[in-house]
């Protein structure tokens, strides 16, 4: 396999595509941001670990804290059968174990270094938990009284099947129907657990990479809407397992993380708004990379460079979504119970690379390289405060806690791009130490975590390809905020419009909050790699501009894209009653969902430093410049008044330019185009 990540490596960079290789982070610790009600860090929901590959007694993992655990954590126990019978074999066993490992676990303040106490239980077997013809209370209340009995701490999250939907082949009869009679089996279950075991929420159904797009979205209809109308308006939440994955056909890397996650969550959400007015929260009961010819191939470095990479992708991302996943847990496991050696003489034996701890003799354990994704992450804590990148290639993440500012990036590119820290000038004053973390991959694809300490005032860093960087400043103890942020998501009922050629689709946003801050369209779509990429996007009447990046890769890999790609609006655009218009050059696809995102600072504060300067064309100043921007590439255009006369014509205008307008009098004019445009702008 390693051939194959070389392979991957020198192909990947093919198909990658980055508009730019430097990003301006803007960061200000007298800020304050929320998003939504949210402003701590919840460890809990971010850092688990997966059960025992192999389901051996749970005990012997309890260094560790479980994300998520199988229902059977020992031989033979698979809790209550459909019919209602509890299998008995091994539950005093397995009680014992369970309590032991509760104790060790309380006992041992590492274990938040790992990960939760809030974990997920999962009946693991569709079969031994989903029939037909059983009576369904019954079985609800077995299970109910299956979790009582065994664990000391009740599960905060139950889902009943794994993958039910991907082993609907199972149980005879039309598939659709099939599915349909799951989901109504998951609404039941979660009505009898609202009365026997109220604190437990029922959810599910735990789909492995959900490809919506496939058949022009003929798979959302068959998987997720169709588990959406069946079960929820019962269940509690909605489970999914989020994956990178290499593509065989041209060992590359097949992309999740990045637009392709916001996409996939921003429909679901779209779905959820549209159908009850709120969000249901998401479980991501795995997030990683997942290669399915690991299994039974022995652990290397390198190997594991890849699959924390892919952790801190989505971590990142999660992250900016507190207040819609509840929890999210990495797709790591405790240990790898064979030892490699026995592979050879063993065809049973199944070693794979996403353990933490791998045996290197038949008694002791030794750590993996995973092990460095948690110990990059494991003293980050406190308050978000506020931080941005103007590059949706770096993703960014800033906390304060007692003294301690984590400010964290992260590299969805290929290349190496350079890191502008704008801080403020209070700030700087403030910062009296900093330590660099940086987790990346040597010159020969091993993960290499590293710190240094400097007390010289750093502005610009260089971030290498896929590394996860964290600069750590010493504040005084006590940060003064200045002001707030609340960032904010807006959804649309409309959704997954399909893409006729220069036609207009509507969004429409009811009660979008406005103010001082910033704003964003998300636009996701699915379309043929072939297709117009660049939609024409207007704002109640009025034209924003298109970037050419997302976040994440091009999708170049893949015949069908389906990403998320967001626009930086003006705030003066925006009202409490919005029109969001999109349009593309060709047919074919769908717009899956548009969402208004805004960022409103408190109004207590004048955030001077947070001009407007987003608009495509927009006066400076004093009003007597006009800045018009590049992407409206046009020749001679001129400028109107509100009635439509031309008050000045530009006829030797080079792209780009800026245009002296101080013999304009103040007033509201529009910029008009040779190619159609009309953008309004104010002296």
């Amino acid at each position: 396999m390693k051939s194959v990540i070389a392979t991957s490596i020198s192909l990947f960079c093919f198909f990658y595509s980055s508009y730019a290789q430097e990003a301006t982070l803007s960061l200000d610790l007298g800020i304050k941001k929320y998003i939504g009600k949210i402003n701590k860090l919840d460890r809990n929901k971010y850092f688990g670990l997966q059960s025992s590959y192999t389901n051996k007694e749970l005990n012997e993992e309890a260094d560790f804290i479980f994300g998520k655990i199988g229902s059977h954590p020992a031989k033979n126990l698979y809790g209550p059968e459909p019919s209602g019978n509890l299998q008995t074999t091994s539950i005093n066993k397995i009680q014992n174990n369970l309590k032991k490992l509760q104790k060790e676990i309380e006992a041992n303040p590492t274990f938040k270094k790992f990960g939760s106490s809030d974990f997920i239980l999962t009946q693991k077997i569709p079969f031994k938990v989903f029939d037909p013809n059983a009576n369904v209370e019954t079985g609800a209340l077995k299970m109910a009284e299956f979790i009582k009995t065994l664990f000391p701490k009740e599960p905060m999250y139950y889902e009943l099947m794994d993958e039910p939907f991907e082993n609907a082949y199972l149980f005879s009869g039309d598939p659709i129907s099939v599915k349909k009679q799951i989901s109504k089996f998951y609404g039941s279950v979660a009505k009898v657990f609202k009365k026997e075991l109220p604190n437990v929420k029922v959810g599910g159904f735990s789909s492995s990479r959900p490809l919506f797009e496939l058949n022009n979205f003929k798979n959302w209809e068959e998987t997720h809407k169709l588990f959406l109308d069946e079960a929820g308006n019962d269940v509690d939440f909605i489970s999914s397992k989020l994956y990178d994955v290499l593509d065989k056909d041209s060992g590359t890397l097949n992309y999740c993380s990045g637009s392709n996650t916001d996409a996939i969550l921003d429909l679901i959400d779209s779905y959820s708004y549209s159908k009850w007015n709120q969000l249901k929260p998401h479980v991501i009961t795995e997030y990683g990379l997942k290669v399915p010819d690991w299994k039974g191939t022995q652990y290397t470095p390198q190997y594991a460079t890849f699959i924390v990479q892919s952790l801190n992708n989505f971590a990142m991302s999660f992250m900016d979504k507190p207040n819609a996943i509840a929890k999210a847990v990495p797709y790591v496991f405790g240990k790898e119970e064979k030892f490699y050696s026995d592979v050879k003489n063993n065809p049973k034996a199944n070693p794979h690379p996403w353990a933490l701890l791998r045996k290197t003799t038949e008694s002791t354990y030794s750590y993996t390289d995973l092990v460095k994704f948690y110990e990059f992450w494991e003293d980050v804590a406190g308050e978000r405060v506020y931080i941005s990148s103007n590059n949706p290639d770096i993703q960014v993440n800033s906390f304060y806690n007692k003294g301690k500012w984590y400010i964290v990036c992260n590299n969805l590119s290929d290349i190496t791009q350079t890191l502008n820290f704008s801080f403020t000038n209070n700030d700087i004053v403030r910062v009296t130490n900093y330590t660099i973390r940086r987790l990346y991959a040597d010159q020969d694809g091993v993960l290499e975590l590293t710190e240094a300490n400097t007390d010289l005032h750093i502005d610009q860093l260089d971030i290498d390809p896929h590394e996860t960087f964290m600069m750590i400043c010493d504040v005084p103890e006590q940060a003064i905020f200045a002001t707030s942020i609340v960032e904010y998501d807006n959804y649309s009922k409309q959704l997954l419009q399909p893409i006729v050629a220069n036609t207009p689709i509507k969004f429409e946003f009811e009660k979008v909050v406005t103010g001082k801050g910033k704003a964003n369209i998300r636009v996701s779509f699915g379309r043929s790699r072939a297709s117009d990429m660049k939609p024409v996007i207007k704002l109640n009447g009025e034209y924003v501009l298109t970037p050419s990046n997302w976040a994440g890769y091009n999708q170049n890999n893949r015949d069908f894209f389906f990403g998320t790609l967001v626009v930086p609006i003006p705030m003066s655009y925006l009202k409490e009653q919005n029109e969001v218009t999109v349009s593309f050059a060709d047919d074919g696809g769908k717009i899956s969902s548009v969402v208004i995102n805004t960022e409103i600072f408190s109004s207590d504060v004048n955030n001077a430093n947070y001009v407007e300067n987003n608009a495509p064309v927009f006066s400076s100043h004093g009003g007597n410049l006009l800045n018009i921007s590049p992407a409206i590439e046009c020749k001679a255009p001129k400028i109107v008044d509100a009635d439509g006369k031309v008050v000045k014509r530009l006829k030797f205008y080079n792209n780009g330019e800026t245009i002296d307008i101080s013999t304009i009098k103040n007033g509201e004019y529009f910029l008009q185009t040779s190619g159609g445009g009309n953008y309004k702008f104010k002296k």
